[in-house]
C-alpha cells in the first residue's frame, strides 16, 4: 500500500499533466472536498471542477509534501490566466486504502472571487 505522500504526488504528478483519468484513480468515490468557495461532495463532482480549474491554469508548481501516517498536506504555487493570479495553495489530505479521502484547502482567494460571485 503507497503511503499519504506517495498517493498525493501520483495524484499532482497527473494533475500537472493534466491527465484527468490518472489522477481520478487515486481519489476515493466518497471523497469530500472542503474549499474556500465551494465543498464537492463527491470525487466526480471535484474532478469536474478541477477539470475547470485545469482549463485556466498557466503552471502548477509543487514546492513540497508532508506526510505523516495517513495524513499528507501539499504546499504548492498555482498561476492562472483569468483572473490572471498567482497564489500559494495549501491543501490537507487524509488517505485510506490508497485513495485520497478528504482534502482541505486554503489561499489567498481574493484574485478567484469574481468566479464564484458572479462579479
Amino acid at each position: 500500500m503507497q503511503t499519504a505522500g506517495t498517493v498525493l504526488k501520483n495524484f499532482y504528478d497527473a494533475v500537472i499533466k493534466k491527465d484527468i483519468p490518472a489522477a481520478r484513480t487515486f481519489l476515493s468515490d466518497d471523497l469530500i472536498f472542503v474549499g474556500l468557495f465551494e465543498t464537492y461532495p463527491n470525487a466526480d463532482t471535484y474532478i469536474a471542477a478541477l477539470t475547470g480549474l485545469l482549463q485556466i491554469t498557466v503552471k502548477l508548481d509543487v514546492k513540497t509534501i508532508i506526510a505523516e501516517g495517513d495524513e499528507a498536506a501539499i504546499f504548492f504555487q498555482l498561476e492562472t490566466t483569468a483572473p490572471a493570479a498567482t497564489t500559494l495553495v495549501a491543501e490537507w489530505h487524509q488517505v485510506k486504502n490508497g485513495k485520497i479521502v478528504h482534502v482541505e484547502s486554503a489561499f489567498d482567494g481574493r484574485p478567484f472571487a469574481a468566479m464564484f460571485t458572479g462579479k
